[in-house]
Order: structure tokens, then sequence, then C-alpha cells
């Protein structure tokens, strides 16, 4: 669900490392999480299901974003996970394993640096760049690399468990083809005249590929469907550690230990959904293939029978287009409060269910035009197709009007888009499901004209066994939104959402939503007042949007055009890699980091990630974008207000948290690369500074991606 953009919940932007996680008993072992989210997350830390118990001295930070083993022991052994939630929910990081292992012994003749004092104009070894763990399957390579900066000559040695390798000499150390024994920890020595440095330990996980017993067979994904109902399902991924392997479902972590194997028994309805089993690497995961095994269910008892399975059918792709415009420029046009919420929470939704969904919120007519051409190009033969809007709308003459933002006072026919139109461009790809919810007014613009009781849709309807339209309202009523400020969604959407999960024919779930809202009626509203949903449908056969996508079964000819179509839907949906920034900053302790999100399909969210020492205070940070011949709109989300003014941030806040959140708009009118400028200013150590200015880059971000491929 889209949140009032005052509020947000919590997202993990970091996760525990499996780096930080391991070290020999004594030394100090920290743990670090880190989410957004508004009001500002509490965080709690847990091992296995158990919280974590604070023990001064020993244990701190059990409610903070950092988890610190002052002195760690054996019996710390284990997994853990953070915690992070605030009023609007809870989310849970992934797990790490904490490893506490014997001291290590002194490598021989090996100095400690720290003993030895650097000659006049000589300059100890300084790594500047540390191996790095990760988890590799076996049959691929890696390059484990250190560099470091220092007096010359410089020599390197890898060691791997302690040991001194003997073909480990350089900056790079290869590992090809990677093989089993390639599990374990390595680390490098960095030497020059002035001393010794080591490096971080790099833990190597090999991964086994494995395989369905007797068969062979390896997965990337399974599908759990109303074909597994009742039986045993245990789905296996082999790694050389077990403890590293997460599982997901519909791509959301499920909130187990990590574990080799994943068993549902017996499977019900609420378990079915796209399972795909992933290893640690660091605060990433990595697809792993795994193995399932499906063990028949048990007889069913002599005096029952078991229940009869609808047969519905199954589809190429399912892809979805949502819009929702709330803001309104006309004064005469009421600015709504929830066609956002409403497109944010369908979506969740239908993802869930397989679709990919282009979601586009506060569109003029020319961009609701754009989004239609985008939308085509998604369409191809056998993929189910879905249309919903919600916003301001009319019904004339038996035609539906979809009402831009940018219409004006007093709007004209030409100014709006025809529901028609829409229905007319899904049928000309030859779709198997068009699929068409209205969640808008069907009154006429005004009371003298004439209404028909059907809308003229039903002319095309009459030719195609494959269309459905759901209407929020009759035809002459209005659709309502709900007046209560804790309401997320509009009338319509809030049953809506209830019912679409549900194993049903399309027809069914739409009777169930009309049942649902006649009966929740205010008894302040008379019955002949109150919204009353229909539907028109010409639907030959059981759908559901269950159905099961099955692009590679046969049914389908391969082809260009359906590549195509989900090339272009993934360009749209790539999140820009994360930006580390620099600057004068860097000299007192202050680091930024840029990382994105996306609302919507049309919406960057742009985290600024500071951290800083305790003797930075009153930090303030100010962000603007622009393009070539362009000038982009971002608004600091958390204060409501244009961002090119800084915010002042008390400099007691810890250490890393993310302290700017913003906003950038309107995309689909984003023609070239973004360049954001940031402007920082803080006190360091009663030294007031001002740096601005600092220039970022990033390609085209989200549903800009497109226009360089093709012009609506």
């Amino acid at each position: 669900t889209a949140l009032p953009i005052s509020q947000e919940g919590p997202t993990i932007i970091k996760h525990p490392s499996i780096e930080s996680s391991i070290g020999p008993e004594n030394s100090e072992i920290q743990l670090e999480c880190q989410a957004t989210g508004l009001p500002f997350p509490d965080y709690k830390w847990f091992k296995g299901k158990e919280p974590v118990v604070e023990v001064v001295g020993e244990v701190e930070g059990v409610k903070d974003r950092k988890l610190t083993f002052k002195k760690a022991k054996p019996h710390h052994n284990g997994q853990y996970c953070c915690r992070a939630m605030n009023k609007l929910g809870h989310v849970f990081s992934n797990w790490v394993e904490v490893r506490v292992s014997a001291k290590p012994r002194s490598l021989p003749n090996d100095p400690s640096p720290a003993s030895i004092a650097d000659p006049p104009g000589v300059s100890g070894p300084r790594i500047t760049l540390h191996p790095r763990s990760t988890s590799i399957p076996v049959g691929g390579e890696y390059l484990l690399t250190c560099a470091a900066h220092g007096q010359e000559p410089i020599s390197y040695q890898w060691f791997k468990n302690g040991q001194e390798m003997l073909n480990g000499q350089g900056m790079q150390l290869l590992l090809n083809p990677i093989q089993p024994s390639n599990s374990g920890e390595y680390f490098c020595k960095v030497t020059n005249s002035a001393g010794t440095t080591l490096s971080n330990r790099a833990i190597i996980q090999v991964v086994h590929a494995p395989s369905l017993s007797g068969s062979g067979s390896q997965l990337d994904f399974v599908k759990i469907s109303d074909r597994h109902l009742g039986r045993s399902v245990t789905m296996r991924c082999t790694a050389s550690v077990a403890s590293s392997v997460l599982w997901f479902k519909c791509e959301v972590m499920l909130q187990n230990p990590p574990s080799s194997e994943y068993t549902l028994s017996p499977v019900q309805p609420k378990d079915y959904g796209t399972y795909a089993c992933k290893s640690i690497d660091g605060i990433r995961v990595m697809p792993q293939p795994f193995s399932v095994d499906v063990v028949p269910p048990l007889p069913p008892e002599p005096a029952i029978s078991p229940p009869e399975q609808i047969k519905f059918g199954k589809c190429r792709g399912k892809v979805a287009l949502l819009v929702g415009n709330q803001r309104y420029q006309a004064a005469e046009l009421t600015r709504l409060r929830q066609p956002h919420n409403d497109v944010a929470s369908l979506a969740g939704k239908l993802t869930s269910l397989g679709f990919q969904c282009v979601t586009l919120i506060d569109a003029s007519k020319n961009e609701m035009e754009q989004s239609f051409t985008f939308f085509q190009r998604l369409l191809v033969r056998g993929v189910y197709a879905l249309f919903y809007f919600a916003g301001h709308g009319f019904e004339e003459n038996g035609e539906n009007y979809l009402v831009p933002v940018d219409a004006h006072e007093g709007f004209s026919l030409h100014e709006c888009v025809k529901a028609q139109s829409v229905l007319k461009m899904m049928q000309d790809r030859d779709t198997t499901l068009n699929f068409l919810i209205l969640d808008m007014c069907r009154k006429p613009r005004d009371e003298s004209t004439e209404v028909g009781g059907e809308p003229r849709m039903r002319e095309s309807l009459q030719n195609n066994a494959n269309t459905i339209i759901s209407y929020a309202c009759n035809p002459q009523y209005e659709a309502y939104e709900s007046k209560r400020l804790a309401e997320d969604n509009g009338i319509f959407m809030t049953y809506f959402l209830q019912h679409v999960g549900e194993i049903k024919r399309i027809e069914e779930i739409l009777m169930d939503v009309n049942t649902a809202i006649n009966s929740a009626r205010p008894e302040t509203i008379p019955e002949e007042k109150w919204q009353k949903p229909s539907y028109v449908s010409s639907l030959a056969r059981p759908v559901s949007l269950h159905d099961e996508v099955m692009p590679d079964d046969g049914t389908f000819e391969p082809d260009s055009e359906f590549s195509s179509s989900m090339h272009y839907w993934t360009l749209a949906h790539t999140i820009p890699e994360p930006i580390d920034v620099e600057g004068d900053f860097l000299k007192d302790q202050v680091k930024v980091l840029l990382t994105f999100n996306a609302e919507f399909s049309n919406v960057l969210l742009i985290h600024v990630n500071v951290s800083y020492p305790s003797s930075v205070k009153d930090l303030g940070m100010s962000l603007t974008a622009y393009g070539p011949g362009q000038k982009y709109i971002v608004t600091d989300v958390k204060n409501q207000a244009s961002s090119y003014g800084s915010r002042a941030v008390s400099g007691s806040q810890s250490l890393n948290r993310p302290l700017f959140l913003f906003k950038m708009e309107k995309l689909q009118r984003v023609r070239g690369v973004v360049t954001f400028a940031l402007c920082l200013s803080y006190n360091a150590s009663g030294v007031q500074r001002q740096i601005g200015m600092i220039e970022k880059t990033i390609e085209p971000p989200l549903i800009a991606k497109l226009y360089k491929y093709f012009k609506g």
C-alpha cells in the first residue's frame, strides 16, 4: 500500500553483512542493519526466534541499528536478524550467522605494523581495496583483489584458512574453475619496507548445484499451485554452508531461519505462489537452482470425497497498466485523496499473482496516450491484459471518458481519453484476456445530457469472447472515496482488494465485491444513492487471475516480439545503482551514499544516507536535479517542501541513518540523463562548512528509459 507521502513504512536498505559477522574469540564483532521509514523505525535484534538480551560490557545495542559483541564468545554463535518497525508496519533483515573462532596464532616472522616506526619520508602500506566475500556455484570463477598504497616496492601474499598459499603472490588471486575445495577464509598480507598490513577476511562459499533425485533436473524457481493442494512439497537448495540459504515467496523473503530445505506439508491455498532459493552474499542474495520433491498426499478418508477442483486456463504472461490521477490542476475538479494508494495497493496484489505492472500517477492526456503506446508494446498473443483507472471520469451518450490531470475547467470531450480506445488498443494485440476496471464516476458532465443504460462498448463485446469490464458504479451515479483519513483506499478498491486474491472466476470475484459494497452502505445514505458496482462480460471460458503463466510449455511458439516486450518492461523497472558521493567533506569523515527506489513506474525515491562522527553537528542537505535543457522538481518527502532549501538535522543522530528522503516525480517527462546536484552544510568541531554543487549523473531512470526506443 502506498502511504501518504508524509509517512512511510520501514524498508531495509542495508542488511547485516557476513564479512562483519566472523571473528576470533574476545574480538569485537558488530552487526549493522539500516532501514528507512517515517516515523523513523525502531530496531530489535533476534537470535533465532528469541530476542537478543543485552549484557552491559558484553552484548550491547539490542534495540539499536548496530548490535555489538564487545568480547565475542563461542556461545554467541548462531543466526541473527534485525527487525525494523514503526507504526505503519515492520520488516526483517536477512539472516546472518555469527561465527566466533579460536584466536588465531601470529603468522611466523609477521611483524606488527604498530611496532615499526616509519622511516622519514616512507609510508607504510595502506590497503585501499579489500577482498570481498561471495557465494559462487561449482564451475564458475572468482577473482579476489587486494590493493594498497605506500612506499614501493610492495609485496602481496595470500592466505587461505591461515595457511600461506604457494601460488598466492600478487594483487589478485584467481579461483578458476571453482571447486568445493575453494570454500574457506581468505586474506592478503601486504608488506613494504615500513611494515606489514593484513586485509579484511573474505569468506568464499561454494554452492553445489543440486538435482532432483533420480532425474538430474534443476530449477530456478517453482510455482506452487492448486495441483499441489494437499501434498507435501520439499524444496532443497544445497550449499557448502547450509545455513547460508534463504527462501523467497513471490520475491518476499520468508521469515524462517536459513536452511537448505523448505517444506510445505500439506500445501494449502495460502501457500500458492512462486518460490525461489537464494544464498547469502554479503548484503546481496544470489539466485541458485534447486530441486523439488513432491510427495503424493495420503489417501482420503473413505467417508470424505475430495473437493472438485476448478479447471482454469493458462496464459503466456500477465501485464497490467494502472493509472491513478489524483492531483488535478483545474480548480473545479476536486483533488482526490486515494487514487495513488489504490494504484499501489492493486499493483502489490497483482504482482503476487504474477502480473508485470506499469504504474503511472498524475498523467496528462498526452502522457496517458504515451503510456498506452508503451502498454501496447507489452501485449502479445496469449497474454492477459489488465487496465485500471482511478480518478475523475464521466459517461456521456454511452461512452466512458477518463479525465487527465491537465483537463481545463469546463473540459471538453477532446481533452479526455475515451475508455473504448483503450479497449480497442488491447484487442488489436490478440490478447487472451482484456480486463478493464474503471474506478470513477459515470455521471454526465451536466444533467441535461442523455445517458444510455449501458455503454456503447457492448457493440464490440459481442464480437470478442475475451473481454470483461468492471465499473465502480452504475451509469449516472458516482464512485466514492472514503472520508475517513485512516482509510487508504476508495470504496470500490477496498473491497476489490479483499477478494481479488481468491481462486475463482473473475465474474465470481466481481459479484462478491458488489455484494460486499452493497452490504457496507451506511445507514445515513439512502440505498438509491449508494454506489453500486456493475460489470459486463463476454468471456466464453472460465478465467481466473490465478491462471498459470506457462510461456515455455510449447503452447505458444517463441518469437522475438514476446522477448522484446519483456525487455521493455525490465528496462522500465530497473532501479539505479547506489552512488558513493565524493567531496571535501571526506576530510571530516563525512560519507554520503545515494540509494534509489521506485514508488511508481514514474516516481523515483532518492535516499541520501549520511554517516558522520560525533564532532559533526547541524547537518543540512539540499538536492536538485536537471537534464539536457530541463530542470526537474525534487521534493523533500519528509518535510513536504521543495528541496531547494536545506534542512537542519541534529548532530546526535546515529551514524549511517538515512537522514534525507527525496522524491522525483513525472519521470515520463524526462528525455535524457539526470544530474543530481547536492549541497551539504554542517558544523565540524566548531567550524561551519558549506559544500555545494556536488554533481552525480545517472541514466534516465525507470520509465524514462523507454523514450530513446520509441515515442508515443
